[in-house]
């Protein structure tokens, strides 16, 4: 088991009835005479229907799994990815269910009477979910085909159809978000969804499809700055119109952005545009505690915090020495956010009011940010802080980054975009001339394919989104619409440790921990002697799961995953239809990446 945050905001009895599915193609089922008459006649009961959709919304993410990011001790669906244990015979069918709940909704909205905003309301809705839905689908298949309507099983024609191209499915999927921002009411409610929400998920979406397309030739779909523009546009609106700022409120004395994330209660946070709202009395609760167990934050984003050089900036990489640098050093000057999302030394458990002691088994870097500061949130399944589901600092990166690729960045989009984050974190301001005449050949390096008049622009935001979202489950989405997955293979990295020897990682003068190449040189260091009435856990480096990458000093990493992972391109940019799914529907084709010869 992994910490997976499943949480359906409300759910309905009667919609999950009227959405529910069975195991045959296209999850179709008969609908009865009872629904069809009595149901769908007044805007209560469309109201009542998407309640029971809004579980396929989204709920929030407070880690980034297996990616540059993070590494997954136990493995991952992504690990198995790049050690090619994935094809047409090892993944899972597609399922229709969900969608098929929104259309059997819109099929039946024209016997609805009541305020025709209230019936447009609740269509828009259901036509957000859908585009959210379907855009999942294009996400992992691309070539999908498109339902307008539910069907039946005399529908014969529809239900052994091929796939519907990529534009065709994706221009669908923006006509349903054009019609949701047009159409939805707007709100104050931060639970429910509003027009607002529908802006955000149509930047979101228009930004992925927009950078996809830049970004992947294989396509040859060569339009993505129209998708890009459409990114500008929704998330100007947000920035605009609607009042959000970002959040100044501190949790327990914690700095505003360390706060954000573990606040029990962000339902009138000025931030928050959606939320996941988790509620310890009636017991609404998700599993963020057990971010500790299973995963441990890399080098790779560790080092991409800048360093703050009084009233300006540098790169990590420009500090002297910084190659040898200890987890009680790597903080010093850095970005304030590295210390709101990596434990550092001292870093307190609420459990015992005792520093943690990291996992160095891991890669000692460990994530702090979702973690709770209530001893009562620890066990499994037991935490109940409220989860950002779209937030302002998200469309704030959205803006800058469509602009930075399209070439249009201006240093008043900086200053009301990207430098409102900085602000809030505690660093100087970024200057767009700076950015495009000193290029940083670490991220020049990490995306050689990026490409825009304004280059330097492009891969400072991306080291900006990379830092204000770590954690937050946007990491790999963002590799895969970058066409980065190469960044993917490299054998994830954790702390540096000199060498042999005792170390103290909480910072009170007393070793934790103890790391030799052998017993003899451990009784030789650390004799039996001095190791009475000391907690330090020692590592035997010939037995353990992990190593250093000079042998007996350098970086943390896992054996396991040493020159083990392979990312093949385009192949692992799409999902492969299982050979049930081409089986049950023999017009359907496999993606052309993962076609057997």
């Amino acid at each position: 088991m992994k910490p997976v945050i499943k949480h359906i905001l409300a759910v309905m009895p009667l919609a999950a009835m009227l959405g529910a599915c069975n195991d045959s193609y296209l999850d179709q089922f008969p609908e009865t005479s009872i629904t069809e008459t009595v149901f769908f006649n007044t805007v209560g009961d469309l109201e009542t229907y998407t309640n029971g959709l809004y579980g396929n919304f989204g709920s929030g993410s407070y880690l980034d799994d297996a990616c540059d990011n993070l590494i997954d001790i136990e493995g991952s669906s992504r690990y198995n990815l790049m050690l090619g244990q994935v094809d047409q015979d090892r993944i899972g069918n597609w399922s229709w269910g969900s969608i098929r709940s929104v259309n059997f909704m819109l099929a039946r909205c024209g016997n609805v009477a009541g305020d025709e905003g209230e019936i447009r309301h609740y269509i828009g809705l259901a036509r957000l979910i859908r585009a959210k839905l379907y855009y999942d689908m294009v996400k992992s298949y691309s070539d999908v085909p498109w339902y307008s309507r539910d069907l039946s099983t005399t529908d014969t024609e529809e239900l052994y159809k091929t796939q519907d191209s990529r534009s065709l499915v994706v221009d669908s999927i923006m006509a349903d978000l054009d019609y949701a921002v047009t159409n939805m009411m707007e709100g104050s409610s931060k639970t429910r969804i509003f027009r607002q929400a529908a802006l955000a998920m149509q930047a979101r979406i228009a930004l992925h499809e927009g950078t996809f397309r830049k970004y992947h030739p294989e396509l040859k779909l060569n339009d993505g700055d129209r998708f890009l523009n459409i990114a500008v546009e929704a998330s100007s609106k947000l920035m605009n119109n609607y009042g959000y700022t970002l959040s100044t409120a501190s949790y327990k004395g914690m700095d505003a952005y360390e706060s954000l994330f573990v606040t029990p209660d962000l339902t009138n946070n000025p931030e928050m545009i959606m939320v996941s709202d988790y509620d310890k009395v009636l017991n609404r609760r998700n599993n963020a505690q057990a971010i500790y167990a299973y995963y441990g934050v890399t080098r790779s984003l560790v080092e991409d915090y800048l360093v703050i050089d009084g009233n300006t900036t540098k790169r990590f990489q420009d500090v002297p020495g910084h190659e040898t640098m200890t987890l009680n050093e790597i903080f010093e000057n850095r970005d304030p956010r590295l210390r709101q999302t990596i434990m550092y030394p001292g870093f307190i458990d609420v459990r015992n009011n005792q520093p943690y002691i990291v996992d160095v088994a891991k890669t000692g870097y460990m994530q702090s940010k979702f973690l709770p500061r209530e001893a009562d949130q620890y066990g499994w399944g037991m935490s109940y802080n409220d989860i950002p589901v779209l937030r302002l600092g998200e469309q704030l990166l959205i803006y800058a980054e469509a602009k930075a690729e399209l070439g249009t960045l201006t240093q008043d989009d900086l200053d009301r975009s990207i430098n409102l984050l900085r602000r809030r974190a505690g660093m100087p301001d970024a200057q767009l001339s700076q950015w495009l005449s000193d290029i940083d050949p670490v991220q020049a390096a990490r995306y050689p394919n990026a490409s825009s008049s304004q280059l330097g622009a492009v891969l400072e935001v991306r080291r900006e989104r990379r830092i204000e979202l770590a954690c937050e489950g946007f990491r790999y989405g963002d590799l895969f619409r970058w066409c980065a997955g190469h960044l993917m293979e490299q054998t994830p990295e954790g702390m540096y440790v000199p060498g042999p020897g005792l170390y103290d990682y909480t910072g009170d003068g007393e070793p934790d921990f103890g790391f030799f190449m052998s017993e003899q040189q451990r009784d030789e260091m650390f004799p039996p002697s001095d190791r009475e009435g000391k907690k330090v856990t020692i590592y035997i480096m010939s037995n353990t799961t992990f190593a250093f990458t000079e042998g007996d000093h350098g970086y943390i990493y896992q054996t396991a995953h040493k020159d083990k992972f392979h990312f093949e391109q385009p192949k692992y940019y799409y999902t492969p239809l299982s050979t049930y799914d081409l089986t049950i529907n023999p017009n359907l084709v496999q993606n052309p990446y993962w076609k057997l010869f």
